[in-house]
């Protein structure tokens, strides 16, 4: 680690003095000898919140073409994992969670910390993340803390998305193919500009595939899936001043899901079903208003998710336990940002967001009579203790535990953001401050029980006339709970560009995660509360009352928000960072080096249950440190060479769970290293 360190500073000083001496003063370039291309000059664009071109802002960004994302076959946002420098997304057998890690930083249960926008429209459940690319003019990926014009969620980074605009692209776009294993996909796609100043693209899909893995139960495929989806896009120029644009995407899945087998065990075999079936509906209103130096941008977004999980959880022929998970969640945001659009000494950017969510999850779990076997041999062992009086038997082979949790969250925030060019008169340094002040309440209606918990208690040296009895353990758990977050989240960053084509930058910016609540927890109360009526009833007296354990007993719900709540996790991400392009522009290089600290880092912890939930906990400190490396060389127009690294070394410092330290030990899920490494060659008809 310390030698890369070594090796980027002596890079770091010496390309700034190189790109000096190479920079063209004007392009002379014959027209019959090879043309140096910058590489990324396709993508040139700006965006609703930064005053200044991606490829020269102060912080770690990557932009992708859609030839880039053609030639490496990448078809959803899976597909980039590994091509940009610790970007990693870790695939768990369907699309109702897309993980996405960067440098080390993730999460693969409860809030996100990397936040997706398509055309500037925020998704707020990654179960959204992972949908058919198609018609996209290009995809930003920020990386490092992108708190202070981004707010929450988004402390490992943010993906933006693009798609093609009719006004700027027209044409008639088709593609079949098929393949074995099944494999068929289509895809049509229409943009026409109908007049001077509106325009209308309308693109439609449709992928299947029989799945790669066989369940030796049902001697079926495990994994089959299927994919279909639209997108329609307006765009209408009312004025030379003001544009206007409309979106609406809709995308369908149906997937055999979790083909999961055992760690001893070469296939799959399971009995109960596992499948993943979403709806996925965004809207999108984006109105731009041109001014006299300055722009005004307004993004209205809507979505609407609706889906249907199944998964055997013991992943066994056992009927053991299963769960269906249905989730149904509706989002409404607003964000307002008004811009400077010069390039005078002084830049900035103000603007206010708010949204709605409204997520409502249906988790019934059910335990089958092979686990209540398993819990009877426990209560069996249990009677064999001789200072236990009674002996206790299940009267049912099942045992239901059915729950509904609404999570209902909303929230505001104000930002501000200033860059001051050529500080003290220097050319080419420059000194960015932002702050952000973001408001977030939250919280979880629930209501839960068990079904079925019934027992018989027999004493093993009872009285005279004292008979066995039936006893009731079933618990109902119903309540409510809400926290409300404030937090700053400032940023600085200072730049110097001695010429075009070369910068380097220091930057510190803060990140935040919202806290909330653990359905999944409810798992393990309910557990704990049945075993504790049980034994409560069977012992409370020697002669039962008629009807005992006739009615269920209720938990307060007070006493559970501490068990079912997690704290906000906080971070700083500290960064040295350049960029150069050389040789015409036809090499460009860029570096960073990165450290974060995480305060109440969230880690995902399981439950010492037989329903094998998980929850989300507060654990201590982590750090995160490392370095990313991006080298891209064409040395003609179609011949391309590209290198993507990164190095990313995040472990956690401060996490104690009773005795046993976890200090030092790597975060789990993410690697230490991406690498990416390729050519391409653009063969023109």
């Amino acid at each position: 680690m310390k030698n890369i360190f070594l090796l980027l500073i002596i890079f770091l000083n010496s390309f700034l003095s190189f790109s000096k001496e190479i920079e063209p003063e004007k392009d002379d370039t014959p027209q019959d000898t090879v043309k140096a291309y910058y590489l990324d000059e396709v993508v040139v664009s700006s965006t609703v919140k930064e005053t200044n071109r991606l490829k020269s802002l102060p912080t770690a960004v990557s932009v992708l073409s859609p030839g880039q994302l053609t030639n490496q076959r990448v078809e959803s946002l899976p597909g980039l994992s590994g091509m940009i420098p610790n970007f990693f997304i870790p695939t768990y057998g369907s699309k109702v969670s897309t993980p996405v890690y960067i440098r080390g930083i993730g999460a693969r249960l409860g809030s996100q910390t990397v936040s997706m926008y398509v055309d500037n429209v925020p998704s707020f459940n990654t179960s959204a993340f992972d949908f058919e690319f198609q018609d996209i003019q290009r995809i930003e990926i920020l990386r490092g803390a992108q708190g202070t014009l981004y707010g929450r969620n988004a402390i490992g980074g943010i993906v933006n998305i693009y798609t093609l605009s009719p006004l700027t692209y027209q044409g008639v776009n088709a593609m079949v193919g098929a393949g074995n294993y099944g494999q068929f996909a289509a895809k049509a796609a229409v943009y026409d500009k109908l007049s001077d100043n509106f325009g209308l693209s309308v693109t439609g899909y449709y992928k299947k595939d029989d799945g790669y893995f066989i369940n030796n139960f049902t001697g079926k495929n495990a994994d089959a899936s299927e994919n279909a989806g639209t997108r329609m896009k307006f765009e209408w120029d009312i004025t030379p001043a003001l544009t206007a644009k409309l979106f609406t995407h809709y995308d369908y899945v149906s997937q055999g899901a979790f083909p999961y087998m055992h760690a001893d065990s070469t296939a799959v075999n399971f009995n109960e079903p596992s499948s993943y079936k979403r709806h996925l509906l965004t809207n999108g209103l984006s109105i731009r208003y041109l001014g006299d130096g300055f722009s005004v941008n307004s993004t209205t977004g809507h979505q609407f998710l609706k889906d249907d999980m199944k998964m055997d959880q013991d992943y066994s022929p056992l009927s053991v336990f299963s769960i269906r998970q249905q989730q149904k969640e509706y989002s409404i945001s607003q964000e307002i940002t008004m811009k400077s659009e010069n390039q005078r000494n002084y830049q900035w950017v103000v603007g206010a967001f708010g949204f709605s969510n409204h997520r409502t999850i249906d988790t019934p779990v059910a335990l089958k009579k092979d686990a209540m076997t398993a819990m009877q041999s426990k209560l069996d062992a249990l009677a064999n203790n001789p200072k236990i009086p009674v002996i206790i038997t299940y009267l049912n082979n099942r045992i239901d535990l059915p729950g509904v949790y609404e999570k209902p969250s909303r929230g505001l925030a104000l930002f501000h953001q200033s860059t001051l060019n050529h500080l003290f008169g220097i050319h080419g340094l420059s000194a960015t401050g932002g702050i952000r002040f973001d408001y977030e309440h939250t919280g979880i209606d629930f209501f839960t029980e068990s079904q079925g918990a019934d027992v018989s208690i027999e004493f093993k040296n009872p009285p005279p006339g004292m008979k066995p009895f039936t006893v009731n353990g079933d618990t109902t758990m119903q309540g409510s709970f809400s926290k409300t977050y404030w937090e700053i989240l400032p940023k600085f960053a200072l730049k110097f560009q001695p010429v075009q084509t070369a910068f380097v930058y220091v930057s510190a910016s803060k990140g935040y995660k919202t806290g909330g609540y653990n359905e999944q927890a409810f798992s393990k109360l309910l557990e704990n509360s049945l075993m504790e009526s049980l034994m409560k009833n069977a012992t409370k007296g020697m002669a039962p009352p008629p009807g005992a354990g006739g009615a269920p007993s209720t938990v307060t719900a007070p006493t559970l928000e501490e068990q079912l709540a997690y704290d906000p996790e906080l971070s700083w991400t500290y960064e040295l960072g350049g960029r150069c392009e050389m040789f015409g522009r036809r090499l460009s290089a860029t570096f960073a080096l990165f450290y974060t600290r995480v305060d109440s880092i969230q880690i995902v912890k399981l439950l010492d249950t037989g329903t094998a939930g998980r929850i989300v906990t507060n654990a201590g400190q982590s750090e995160s440190k490392g370095v990313e490396l991006s080298l891209r060389y064409n040395p003609t127009q179609n011949f391309t060479l590209y290198t993507e690294y990164g190095f990313a070394d995040a472990r956690f410092i401060n996490y104690r769970i009773g005795d046993i330290d976890y200090s030092g030990n790597y975060i789990p899920f993410a690697p230490q290293h991406t690498l990416s490494t390729g050519a391409s060659y653009v063969f023109n008809f």
